[in-house]
Parts: C-alpha cells; structure tokens; sequence
C-alpha cells in the first residue's frame, strides 16, 4: 500500500507515524510505500516496522521537474491495493494519489478533493490534530474501531539506537556524565514567527535553576556552528533526526517551541513541553498525555519554570 504525503516539513512526516502503526496493528503483513516530500524521510521513517520503500519527491532546486518526474515514475512501478491520501488539502497528495496504481483510493471527501476516490470520508470536525486525523481515516474506511488510546508519534526506535543516542547525550555533557538523570534537553531556534527570544529562553533557565539547581541544560543545535543560546548549558548537535530522538530518549525533560525536534521529543517517552505562539497545538501540538503545550506570550518565564518543575518532579528516575 502506499501513503502519500507530499509535505517537506518534518513535522508533517512525523504526523504519518500513528498512521504507519495503526496500518501494522489491522493489516500485520503490509508493505507500506511512503511519498514524502522531507528531504530525510527515507532515513527517519525506512526503518519503521511494515515500511517498505520510502519514495522522495524534490520540493525544491534546478532540476526539480526532472527530479519530481522520477519520483512520479518510482510510484508508477509499483501496483498497490491501497493508496492513502491523509491530508484534507493537499494538491500533491492528489497528484500522487491519482497517478499511483491503486485498486482502491483512500482520502477525505472536501470542496477541494478532485482525485478519483473509490473510499471518501467525511472530514470530522471533532478531530483536527494532524496527526490523528489521518488514523481517523483509516478507521473508518475500514470499519474499525478506534485506539483504546490516543495516537501517538512513534519511531519503533532500537535498542542500538537508544544506546548510541545515550552516549551522544553522555559525551556532550562531559563531566556531568554521571548526571544523566538530570538532563534536561531543549530546542531555542526556529524560523518566521516561531521565533522565541533568547531573552525569554534565558529567563527561563535562570528561573528553572533557581528551583533545581541540579538540573543539566543540554542545548540541542540545529547546526555544528550554531552558537548556544545561553553559555550556561552543554550543546549536542546530530544532524540524523533518528539518531536525534535517541539522544532525547535518554533525557529526563524536553522543551522547545512548535519546531520539528519538538515532535521527536513527543516521539519518545520524555515529557515533552512545546511552546505555541505562531500556530494552534490542537493541530499540530506534543500528544502524549504527559506532554504540555503553553503560549510563551501568556506564559512568562518564571511560570514557566514551576510548569516545568511539576513535571521535573514528577518524572521517576
């Protein structure tokens, strides 16, 4: 079967991940395809258990109509007895949707669905989270019943992984290596009004380490020559978003702001604490029951800090 989501956005990558297991769960023996427009899509989803193949199509660069022709001809080998659409609005989905070889069309029926469906499902208006929209689709082309418990974002990591990203954490830390209880990972950068000032992050950590002075600040950059947002805290930079979400398995808390190390932090099992001031969490926020989502606008620092602190202190260790 094949899952199409032309999106280049990490985020919407890892939105596909409840879909992937709940396909698992009804369908064990699946080989699912996945069109994705994220330029690391193949690493970050292939080694989740039922993907087979992980087709890219270019969002951008020179040779960008011959690069998508490619890709449109990578899905048009395959013969599929189902291909999903999972998104309500989205033109590259349909155009993926239409071309593909498929006995059967799964999408939401909308004002702006024109790909030639043979299973439309209504658009709840119950559920807006893109991340559960997608597992609601499915549900209800199949006549399932739905998750005993919400979906969640899930990379089926492995024991390797999560060792090596552990030693990543230990190494960043350095002397503080005997403190990996204490570790307490966050993501400062962004892009457009997203943006958070490192005003605000430095408020924060100075009002957090006045509550638990014990604490390990671990900075996570987006890139090797990124400069740390405050000089207090150890950095760790991975440029493989897997290898990323093994590192923060090991920690204790995670925050950022709507951001796409955000949603591999939800991945895992570490609270996950996102701050929204650009976009709307009930569409796109953390979705484990221990994750919080807050305005930063509405949420000075020093709040902050005692909301980080109840879940700090309620993490076992």
């Amino acid at each position: 079967m094949l899952v199409c989501r032309i999106n280049a956005r990490m985020g919407n990558a890892m939105f596909l991940t409840p879909l992937i297991a709940r396909l698992r769960e009804l369908l064990p023996h699946a080989a699912i395809d996945v069109a994705s427009a994220y330029p690391y899509a193949r690493e970050l989803l292939g080694p989740i258990p039922g993907v087979r193949r992980v087709i890219i199509f270019p969002y951008k660069g020179v040779q960008l109509p011959w690069r998508y022709t490619a890709a449109l001809r990578g899905v048009r080998r395959e013969r599929y007895d189902l291909a999903i659409d999972p998104a309500p609005d989205s033109t590259s989905d349909r155009i993926v949707l239409t071309v593909a070889r498929a006995r059967y069309r799964l999408g939401f029926a909308s004002a702006n669905q024109w790909a030639p469906l043979t299973h439309a499902v209504a658009i709840p208006q119950e559920i807006q989270h893109q991340a559960v929209q997608p597992v609601y689709l499915l549900n209800r082309a199949l006549g399932a019943e739905s998750h005993a418990e919400h979906p969640r974002l899930q990379l089926g990591l492995s024991e390797e992984e999560l060792a090596d990203g552990r030693a990543a954490v230990e190494r960043a830390i350095g002397p503080k290596s005997a403190a990996m209880d204490r570790v307490f990972g966050f993501f400062a950068h962004a892009t457009g009004q997203k943006t958070i000032a490192s005003e605000y992050w430095r408020g924060f950590w100075d009002a957090f380490l006045a509550l638990e002075p014990d604490a390990v600040p671990l900075e996570i950059l987006p890139s090797a020559d990124r400069a740390a947002t405050d000089e207090r805290c150890a950095v760790l930079h991975l440029k493989s978003p897997r290898a990323l979400t093994a590192a923060m398995a090991s920690m204790r808390l995670f925050i950022a702001g709507d951001t796409g190390p955000m949603h591999l932090a939800s991945a895992t099992d570490v609270p996950t604490v996102a701050l929204f001031h650009a976009s709307d969490p009930a569409l796109y926020g953390p979705l484990k029951p221990c994750d919080l989502a807050l305005d930063p606008a509405q949420c000075p620092p020093a709040e902050l800090a005692q909301r980080c602190r109840a879940l700090w202190r309620g993490v076992r260790t």
